[in-house]
């Protein structure tokens, strides 16, 4: 996959140094499944119905309402009262589904129906929840199909729009990995016969028909398309059997924490035509922010760093308002230029200038020592749209800096006018009343930014970023 990222890369890097093409030529339209997060979405995960308990002072739907959410992803509940309630306050909702679906009904703590069997006849479950007794269910015995559609009726019957699948890869996962040998059970044991084939030969055909039929029935009970999900870890796709999904939700570990990275995960998404969400949690909220802006100019949508995996047996991450809605608040001040909005360039001041000429690309730097990207993104086929240039800053230290546009790649007649976006301040009163609302314009700021003409070459300066994240917005004549 790596190699398919860098090939991606260069041939975005170079594709406007070869024609003069508009960059609203270049940006093709996603054609992403229905039900799939938009690109001004603010994806939300409770992983758990809040409060769970009488110790808990977290609340659901106060911090969805305090980060501005729309979408609450990736939640693991069988409760239609709670389901009902998030679609009552306008939230659309994914309810998880995972191997280890306890028994029927409702609330049964109890993880024994239609499970996996080794040949000892044995119940098995993942390393990481041994000792739980959250025996993986088989995607063959009659009960646990029973009990996998069950959760999917209850929810599509309460108001969810969709799923999140979890270890999708379900058996088969257990036998790649070779944590369990399985499965022995009578009905795969009988398929297994039937077709001439091993146990553990029948999984992985058996696992994707199971997806097939269970995405099928999901839209026979909602009458229409049902969006399914599931965790690729990364933004990864090739491994079985992610490329069935209609998106991704999945973790970003911060190795992957790069706008480099990013970029290529999503524009390979695009390819594949899915959408990506991505989790990520850090220690260091700058990290945090300069990865939703990055995500978001990329056309992805990263989940509100809010009851986040952390991993190496840390406790869940619950970041704060004050530090990150005012990025999420910019997120919905400016729907109009995320949505239909697409990738058309990347440039950052990493690119070395004695390989390209700078000044034939749509975006240059003249100071390449900085850490400074910029994301082309155009309405497909629409010469006279605004185009839209996504700046964020990754240097720890933040200072002013400039870049050129090259007005030929953007408008036949040149650019009139540049307007400058930016995230405003935390300041409560007024993130409630814009939630209250639904009006979020005084959570921007805007202002015309000059700019100096030398041929076709515009050069900005662009001042201090203090959120890392700026939009310009280019009218052409």
């Amino acid at each position: 996959m790596r190699n398919i990222y860098l090939l991606l890369f260069f041939q975005s890097f170079y594709a406007c140094t070869v024609s003069r093409l508009l960059v609203s030529e270049v940006a093709k339209p996603a054609g992403l499944p229905s039900g799939t997060p938009q690109y001004s979405d603010v994806c939300f995960s409770s992983r758990w119905e809040r409060p769970r308990d009488d110790q808990d002072t977290l609340e659901t739907f106060a911090a969805a309402q305090s980060f501005h959410a729309t979408y609450i992803n990736w939640v693991y509940t069988t409760n239609p009262a709670f389901i009902k309630k998030a679609d009552s306050l306008g939230y659309k909702l994914q309810v998880a589904l995972t191997p280890t679906l306890p028994d029927l009904p409702f609330g049964n703590k109890n993880h024994q129906d239609g499970r996996l069997q080794t040949n000892s006849g044995t119940l098995v479950t993942a390393p990481w929840m041994a000792g739980l007794h959250n025996w993986w269910g088989c995607v063959n015995h009659p009960d646990f199909r029973k009990i996998y559609l069950a959760h999917i009726r209850a929810a599509l019957e309460a108001g969810a729009v969709g799923f999140q699948v979890d270890d999708p890869a379900m058996s088969y996962l257990l036998l790649r990995n070779e944590w369990e040998d399985v499965c022995y059970c009578e009905y795969c044991l009988k398929i297994a016969q039937e077709s001439g084939a091993t146990p553990n030969e029948i999984q992985q055909p058996s696992v994707l028909a199971f997806h097939k039929y269970m995405k099928q029935k999901a839209e026979e009970i909602a009458g229409r398309p049902v969006p399914f999900s599931c965790n690729n870890f990364e933004g990864d796709w090739d491994l079985f059997p992610f490329d069935f999904f209609d998106f991704g939700v999945a973790e970003i570990p911060k190795r992957r924490a790069n706008p480099e990275y990013v970029y290529a995960a999503i524009r390979e998404a695009k390819r594949r035509g899915k959408a990506q969400v991505f989790s990520f949690a850090s220690d260091r909220d700058f990290l945090i922010q300069k990865l939703i802006a990055t995500t978001y100019a990329c056309g992805g949508n990263q989940l509100v760093p809010w009851d986040v995996w952390q991993g190496d047996g840390k406790e869940r991450y619950f970041g704060k308002a004050e530090v990150f809605a005012p990025l999420y608040a910019f997120v919905r001040t400016n729907a109009h230029w995320l949505d239909a909005y697409e990738d058309a360039f990347y440039a950052s001041t990493q690119d070395d200038p004695r390989y390209v000429d700078a000044e034939e690309l749509p975006v240059s730097f003249e100071d390449y020592r900085k850490q400074i990207h910029a994301f082309v993104r155009a309405k497909p086929g629409d010469t006279q749209a605004p185009v839209v240039i996504h700046v964020v800053d990754w240097e720890v230290l933040t200072e002013p800096f400039s870049l050129r546009l090259n007005e030929k790649h953007f408008f036949k007649k040149g650019i009139k006018s540049i307007t400058l976006l930016r995230p405003v301040k935390y300041d409560q009163t007024l993130h409630q009343e814009a939630e209250a609302s639904g009006d979020f314009s005084k959570l921007a700021l805007s202002q015309t930014i000059s700019f100096k003409r030398k041929g076709h070459l515009l050069t900005l300066e662009i001042p201090k970023l203090e959120h890392h994240w700026a939009i310009l917005v280019a009218k052409g004549n």
